[in-house]
This record gives structure tokens, C-alpha cells and sequence, in this order.
């Protein structure tokens, strides 16, 4: 029985000594594994030491410089960069990437840039309907318009818009054919069947039969010239004396007829009613002979003579005549500046030069290459292309991909030009500063949890070599007492 003990130990110390040195085998190649580990994470903390990022000046702080990450918001924004470049981003279409917010105000302006920018509260108008010199403003924002398309100021009956019904927007009521559009009134005078033109002014409606007045010719020279409807007759027979500053009227066998001075505007001209001095330019002389109507019942105006007539209003709409951007801006500005001042700068919507120019470049730029929302062109709903925009990382992986495209506008140039991230002189590559603390705080806590586990790895290997040693030395000793006791029954059989 107790060479059987002796045995069944022995084999009980062998299972265990194989049972350990697996073990031990187990943790080397842990520790081996930790050792991988720890340089695959040192090899990431050194790639995240060289990692960069695109930035842009956003302005000063005292004498440092303040960087902004290159996202769609942080760039496009009004003044959003310190050097005061205006960036524009493309889809690959070639389409303008706007807010929803840009996109539904041009919807609503259906291509009325003043419309457009009263639903971002603002308003081109830079008008103070106060100063006296307002209406001077309008006049020559009008004559510029007109003379950009190749009209005057006698396509509409040699009156200003200011003198003739100027309406706002067609706003007379919800259902004016023209509402929308900017219109100006015109007059008729009913006889018989007979439809005759007829103007308004603060006494009430008149008939322009004739007039004179003077203007300059191609070499500097006033000339005077008769006025019948829009139709002008040039006079030969009136001369201007730079000298005495008088008007001389000679009849046909060229000799004085009549003299007037120009500050001598009340003096009659026996052809004409009234001669007057231009208020617009004192080297300028103006007659006309009015014959006004005034109401004496509904519909119905009277003349001096008492002859009655029927007076109709009609509206006609003040349409753009031009074909190129710049003849639009310049009938808009008109437009808005004789809005604010038929409403006595009475609006809601405020003038920011910086503003209007800020939009103006991207209202023409979608007018003309059309538009599209983060939402439509990456699938988006709006929380997520809200977030997108804001996102440098995802911006510039777009830009990368080729799915976006940059320009800025050339103030030299008056148009977007194209860029890029690389060659930006307002974009640099910065070392990310964000990025490799987040890598070494992060390489740091894997390494503590590194050596953590390799200490306990440690422990348990000098833990399991002593057990090893002892059931080896066990094992060494029951295998003598085996062996001695082999041998004591072969002498005793023997």
C-alpha cells in the first residue's frame, strides 16, 4: 500500500508541475503581448505629436494672434477672418452651399435683392429722408439706372419718379396686378373718345403744352430747346451770355427781341407763360405753359375756364430693363432708397454697409450659379448639417475629397476666385495642440495600465516559480522513496 501511495503522489506532483509551467508559459506570453502593446501605443503617441490642423486668423488679442479651425462657419462668416476676406464653398456641381436660413430669404425674394435682404433685416437704403439733399439722391440714383439701360428721364414724361405717384410695391391693394413691383401712376383725361396725358403735381392735374429749357451741347455751349410732350425742338435764336449771365431771344431777322437774366424769373416771355431759373442748375432757364384741372366732383376736374374733363389713374410697372449685374444693383439701390423714402424711414429693417456688401456678393453669386443647403447635398437632416458646419474635421475631408470647393473674393478682381487649403495665403497648417494632449493623456493612461498588468504578471510568475520549485523538490523526494522502496522488494524477493 505504500509503494501505491507514494505513486498516486508522484502523479499528482507531475499533473501539477505541468499545470504550472503552463501557466507560466501563459503569463510570458501576456508580458510579450503588453510589450506589443506598449510600442504600438508609443508609435500612436508619436504620429499624434506630428499631427496638424488648418486654421485661420480670426483677429488679435493685444499682440498675440487668434486662430480659428477651418469649418464651413468659422470661414464663410461675416468677418470671421482678420484679413477681411470674403470665402465661398461649392459643391462639385458648382452650386452655392448656403444655410437653410440664406436659401428660404432668396426664396422669398424670388431675385429681389431688396426683398432678400429685408427677410435677414436689413436694407440697402442709406437715405436720411430728412436732409434736404434726399430727393437729389433719388434723382440721380434713377438717372444712373436709366442711363445704364439707355433711357432718360423723358421716357417718363420728363419727370421724376418722386413727381409723378411713385407706389410702393404695387401696395395699393392685395389684388394690384403689379403687387410686388415697384409702379408710378399716370393720369388720362377723357374728351369725347378721345384719351389725352395729363400729369400731377401739388395743385392738382395739368396738361404740358409747350416749354423751353436749356442744357449744355457736346462742346460746353447752352443751347435752349422747345418742349411738346417728349418731343424737344432745339431753338437757334436764343443765345446765352456767359458774361452778362443773360438769355437773348432774336426773331427772325435777328435782332433783339427780348432779354432776360437768370436771376430775373419772374419776367414774362411773351411766347411762353412763365420763364423760370432751373433749380437744378442755375445756368439752366425752364418755361412751361400749364393748364391745370382741379376736382369739383367725383371723377370730374375743371380748368380755369371752367371746362370740364374726366381724370383716370392707372398704375404701370416700374420693370428692370437691364441684362448684367451691375445694371440691376443700380436699379435696386433706386428702388430701396425710394422706398425708405415714401415710408419716412419708417421700417423695421436696419442699413449696415458692411452688411449689404457681405450678402449682395453672395446674392449674386447664387443668382447666378444657383444654390444648395448641406441638407440637400449630403442627405442631412438639419441637427446634423447644423452640426456638420461647424465640424473642421468634416469640412476639410470634404475639401480633400474634392466634394467642396473654396473661393474668396477679389476686391481688385470684383468676383470670387478659386482657392485652396494649401495655398490660402490666409489658411495655415498648425500643430494640433488639442490633439496631441488628448494622445498624451491618453498614452499615459494605457502605459500606468501597462505597467499595472505587467507588475501583477510579475508577481504571479515569481509566485507560480516557487510553487514550481517546491513541487519539484517534492517531487525529486517521493520519487527516491519510490525508487528506494523498488529496490528493498527486489532483495527482499530476491
Amino acid at each position: 500500500m505504500g509503494m501505491a501511495a507514494s505513486q498516486a503522489r508522484l502523479l499528482s506532483i507531475t499533473a501539477r508541475l505541468s499545470d504550472n509551467e503552463m501557466k507560466q508559459q501563459t503569463l510570458t506570453y501576456s508580458k510579450q503581448r503588453l510589450s506589443d502593446n506598449s510600442a504600438q501605443i508609443n508609435d500612436q503617441y508619436l504620429e499624434a505629436l506630428s499631427k496638424t490642423k488648418y486654421q485661420v486668423l480670426t483677429g488679435y488679442n493685444g499682440v498675440e494672434a487668434c486662430y480659428a479651425d477651418v469649418s464651413y462657419n468659422n470661414l464663410t462668416g461675416l468677418n470671421s477672418v482678420a484679413t477681411g476676406a470674403q470665402y465661398l464653398v461649392k459643391d462639385n456641381s458648382g452650386k452655392v452651399l448656403v444655410s437653410s436660413k440664406l436659401a428660404e430669404a432668396f426664396k422669398k425674394g424670388n431675385g429681389d435683392f431688396n426683398k432678400f435682404l429685408a427677410s435677414l433685416g436689413l436694407t440697402q437704403a442709406n437715405i436720411d429722408v430728412t436732409n434736404p439733399n434726399a430727393k437729389d439722391q433719388i434723382h440721380n440714383a434713377w438717372d444712373e439706372y436709366l442711363a445704364s439701360v439707355g433711357q432718360g428721364i423723358n421716357n417718363y414724361n420728363g419727370l421724376h419718379l418722386l413727381d409723378f405717384g411713385y407706389q410702393t410695391f404695387g401696395n395699393k391693394n392685395a389684388d394690384d396686378m403689379y403687387n410686388g413691383y415697384p409702379t408710378y401712376d399716370v393720369a388720362y383725361q377723357i374728351q369725347g373718345n378721345d384719351a389725352i396725358s395729363v400729369y400731377k403735381d401739388n395743385e392738382g392735374y395739368y396738361t404740358l403744352l409747350t416749354g423751353i429749357s436749356s442744357a449744355y451741347d457736346e462742346n460746353g455751349n447752352v443751347y435752349c430747346y422747345v418742349m411738346s410732350g417728349n418731343k424737344q425742338t432745339r431753338l437757334e435764336n436764343v443765345h446765352y451770355d456767359t458774361e452778362t449771365k443773360k438769355y437773348t431771344y432774336k426773331n427772325d431777322d435777328n435782332e433783339a427781341y427780348y432779354t432776360i437774366s437768370e436771376e430775373d424769373g419772374s419776367k414774362i416771355w411773351k411766347e411762353f407763360d412763365m420763364l423760370y431759373v432751373n433749380p437744378n442748375n442755375t445756368n439752366h432757364i425752364s418755361s412751361d405753359n400749364r393748364n391745370h384741372y382741379r376736382g369739383v366732383d367725383s371723377g370730374e376736374y375743371a380748368d380755369e375756364a371752367g371746362n370740364t374733363v374726366t381724370i383716370i389713374e392707372t398704375s404701370k410697372a416700374l420693370n428692370y430693363e437691364g441684362t448684367t449685374t451691375a445694371q440691376r444693383e443700380l436699379y435696386d439701390y433706386a428702388v430701396a432708397i425710394t422706398e425708405a423714402y415714401y415710408n419716412n424711414n419708417n421700417r423695421t429693417t436696419t442699413y449696415d454697409a458692411q452688411q449689404v456688401g457681405y450678402y449682395k456678393n453672395i446674392f449674386n453669386q447664387m443668382a447666378t450659379c444657383g444654390f444648395i443647403t448641406a441638407e440637400e447635398a449630403f442627405k442631412l437632416t438639419p441637427e446634423d448639417a447644423n452640426t456638420k458646419l461647424k465640424d473642421a474635421n468634416w469640412f476639410v475631408s470634404q475639401l480633400k475629397a474634392g466634394k467642396l470647393t473654396l473661393s474668396y473674393y477679389s476686391t481688385a478682381d470684383k468676383a470670387f476666385k478659386g482657392t485652396t487649403l494649401d495655398s490660402d495665403a490666409s489658411i495655415v497648417e498648425k500643430e494640433d495642440k488639442s490633439a496631441i494632449a488628448i494622445a498624451e493623456q491618453e498614452y499615459n493612461s494605457k502605459m500606468d495600465k501597462i505597467e499595472h498588468q505587467d507588475k501583477q504578471f510579475d508577481l504571479e510568475l515569481n509566485r507560480l516559480e516557487s510553487e514550481h520549485n517546491a513541487l519539484q523538490t517534492e517531487y525529486d523526494s517521493v520519487k527516491k522513496v519510490i525508487s528506494k522502496n523498488v529496490s528493498n522488494s527486489f532483495k527482499t524477493f530476491t
